[in-house]
């Protein structure tokens, strides 16, 4: 029985053979291709054993090629391929199939290699030939490594060029070279929300962000101590740097605001009624105007409608 069956198998393989040998070759409609040559098979049916006969390099993954006519006729009498177009227009599309890197991936990889040749952190960087990161590599390779070659970085200017490889250490990997710009970065103290004039910025209005450090201009608050207990002058939005002069001390004593001016020596304490000519938060000099005498003294603001006169300034208050 063993034999019978033995037997019978290979009167079916070699009629099929036979059957496959004795059908008309037809071109088929479209050519999927997995690997890196194109085969006779991959354009027609019926070609039996010759069907393995590579012909032609592969498209590159994810690129299609059309062939037509001529080229088609030109192939089959090449390596006898018993097959003639019937129309001027026959014609196959040859795709290779392929997946595309993950840019992210590339620019991981990119910050890596930047890392390891020294460049100052924090920083950041930009690609200025974005277009090489569309790389596509062929399906079912797994997943896909990257890797960068010859990288050269330029401390002066800040910028460089690497080379970037895919799948990473694969004979027929594909290579784009890239160009950039490293930049560094600058945490910056902003606003975690928006702030109008007569509010006091606490450290819990604070949040930190990273920004080039070249665009952070000498005028930009940079430590959060230098917000912490101030107000805008006029408002300030959310996220947005803040320039030392958007923000000032809390005015404790109002343009025009009737203050109570004080003297203090070791032997007496002066007080009288002023009108402040300018507004100022605590620890500012401004010009007070005495109610009663009308001279005007300099003081500084002390509290809320409150100032201090200089021992110098009390015949001011006296008179």
């Amino acid at each position: 029985m063993k034999r019978l069956l033995l037997a019978a198998a290979f009167v079916l393989a070699a009629t099929g053979a036979a059957l496959a040998d004795t059908l008309p070759v037809s071109l088929k409609a479209t050519a999927a291709i997995e690997g890196d040559t194109v085969k006779l098979g991959d354009l027609w049916d019926n070609l039996g054993a010759q069907a393995e006969t590579p012909i032609a390099p592969a498209p590159q993954p994810g690129k299609r090629i059309t062939a037509d006519a001529r080229w088609l006729l030109a192939v089959a009498q090449n390596y006898g391929v018993n097959w003639q177009p019937a129309t001027a227009f026959d014609r196959i599309v040859i795709e290779r199939a392929g997946q595309t890197v993950d840019a992210r991936l590339i620019e991981s990889e990119l910050r890596e290699a930047l890392n390891m040749e020294g460049v100052p952190g924090p920083f950041d960087f930009e690609i200025t030939n974005r277009t090489a990161l569309n790389m596509v590599v062929p399906t079912g390779a797994g997943p896909v490594g990257v890797a960068v070659r010859d990288l050269i970085w330029d401390s002066r200017t800040g910028r460089f060029s690497a080379t970037v490889e895919a799948p990473a250490g694969v004979p027929t990997a594909q290579r784009q070279r890239v160009n950039g710009h490293v930049f560094s970065i600058a945490r910056i103290p902003v606003l975690n929300r928006t702030i109008g004039r007569g509010d006091v910025i606490t450290e819990g209005d604070i949040e930190w962000i990273e920004a080039r450090a070249e665009a952070v201009r000498r005028d930009v608050v940079t430590d959060a101590r230098q917000l912490v207990g101030q107000e805008p002058r006029l408002q300030v939005r959310q996220g947005a740097p803040v320039r030392l002069s958007d923000v000032r001390r809390p005015v404790l004593v109002p343009r025009n605001s009737t203050v109570t001016m004080v003297v203090k020596t070791p032997f007496m304490t002066l007080t009288a009624q002023g009108r402040a000519s300018e507004e100022g938060g605590k620890g500012d000099v401004i010009h007070v105007t005495n109610l009663h005498s009308k001279r005007v003294v300099e003081a500084v603001v002390d509290g809320p409608g409150s100032v201090t006169v200089t021992p110098n300034g009390a015949v001011a208050l006296a008179n």
